[in-house]
């Protein structure tokens, strides 16, 4: 059963959006990611860590990304439109709240960072650097994304230059990556946190390759992500080794021009989350899109106050539990869509297999979201096995 749905949108080349993938290749969380992994290992991150890792964001990028490529790849459509034509209403309802919320913790997360990054500058309190890094750009980002397109593109030149300057004071002192897998065991785990790191983004993917013209174009938008991230993370490993600590505020504080550049490579994630959490919110409430973003702003913000930044690895596995299952139902009935037989992605595909990551997570299970990312694929297999059954039912006299 084909389903219908919107017209794909106009075509694009992978230059035309990679703008919003570097700005989360580039953020200062992937440096705070390697160095809270080398922290775990107590030493240089393992290799295997970054191939392992790399290889799964790209594969859920490319999964989840293809939807928005053009007809006959992928269906050409932005995230909405695929939560609109792929999922009930009320389905629909939960994964947007979801994605609200998850844009408040990256906004907190980067406003978070670069706050105190900018409050130890000014010699001042952390609620300071906040209001003052962060409230400029809740304006920017009300005025539309035609207006701090650039500004956040330019920002990103600083956050390569924060990657750059922690590699090479880091370079002096130690290798941030071994050959030498010391700790089979933290594998799992250390690959959960780089899924985590990347879910959000992938499960909004189609909203950045919504119309590019083809595998080309979506293979060229992953890369400009996950190489990036992978650079940053094992630069970011040089933050434990030498400071002792996973904070890279503490760490870089010393340093003037380190600060500085925290501070503005912040820009371009923390505008990127203003605006999907504002059309997240939106599709979901009357509220109306600049008082969505406000919304988000405000609790975000507030977010930022209270340090969020230290949590990122927790709350990055609890991410990898429950978003990236929904990509599995999603990309299987993509395939079947494109061979004519479409239906639906419902809960039983999927919400299950998120609260399992979800509770295993609670109780300390390495590896549990990718646990729940295999129990999506048995949940998904299942559900449409039924339905299949269901319909030969129906079709019998």
């Amino acid at each position: 059963m084909s389903v219908a749905g919107p017209a794909p949108a106009a075509q694009r080349r992978w230059w035309h959006t990679a703008g919003a993938w570097l700005a989360i290749g580039t953020s200062p969380a992937a440096l705070v990611l390697g160095a809270g992994v080398a922290d775990r290992h107590d030493g240089p991150m393992p290799l295997i860590t970054l191939l392992l890792s790399g290889a799964a964001m790209a594969a859920l990028l490319l999964v989840q990304g293809r939807l928005g490529v053009l007809p006959p790849y992928g269906e050409g459509w932005p995230l909405s439109d695929v939560l609109d034509g792929y999922l009930p209403r009320r389905d629909r309802t939960l994964v947007s709240l979801l994605m609200a919320l998850s844009m408040v913790g990256w906004l907190g997360f980067n406003a978070g960072l670069g706050g105190a990054a900018l409050a130890s500058l000014l010699d001042a309190p952390r609620w300071l650097g906040v209001g003052v890094l962060g409230l400029p750009l809740l304006v920017l980002a009300l005025a539309g994304q035609h207006r701090w397109n650039g500004p956040a593109v330019l920002t990103t030149a600083a956050a390569l230059a924060l990657v750059g300057l922690v590699a090479i004071r880091g370079a002096e002192t130690t290798v941030p990556v071994t050959a030498r897998l010391d700790a089979p065991a933290l594998l799992l785990a250390d690959v959960s946190v780089f899924v985590g790191y990347v879910s959000v983004f992938a499960l909004r993917a189609p909203d950045f390759t919504a119309g590019l013209r083809g595998r080309g174009d979506l293979r060229a938008c992953a890369v400009v992500l996950v190489v990036p991230t992978l650079v940053a993370a094992a630069a970011g490993t040089t933050v434990a080794l030498r400071g002792g600590s996973s904070d890279l505020v503490a760490h870089l504080q010393a340093s003037t021009l380190g600060t500085a550049l925290i501070a503005v490579a912040v820009v371009a994630p923390s505008l990127t989350a203003y605006h999907s959490g504002g059309l997240a919110l939106r599709s979901v409430t009357p509220l109306s899109g600049r008082s969505a973003t406000l919304a988000v702003g405000v609790a975000g913000l507030a977010l930022a106050t209270s340090g969020f930044e230290s949590v990122l690895l927790p709350w990055l596995t609890v991410l990898a539990a429950v978003l990236p299952p929904l990509v599995v139902p999603l990309a299987v009935e993509a395939h079947a869509r494109r061979r004519g037989r479409g239906h639906r992605v419902v809960l039983a595909m999927w919400l299950p297999a998120a609260g399992l990551g979800l509770v295993l997570t609670a109780f300390g299970v390495t590896g549990a979201p990718l646990v729940g990312l295999a129990a999506a694929g048995v949940s998904t297999a299942v559900a449409r096995a039924m339905h299949r059954r269901a319909l030969r039912r129906r079709a019998i006299p």
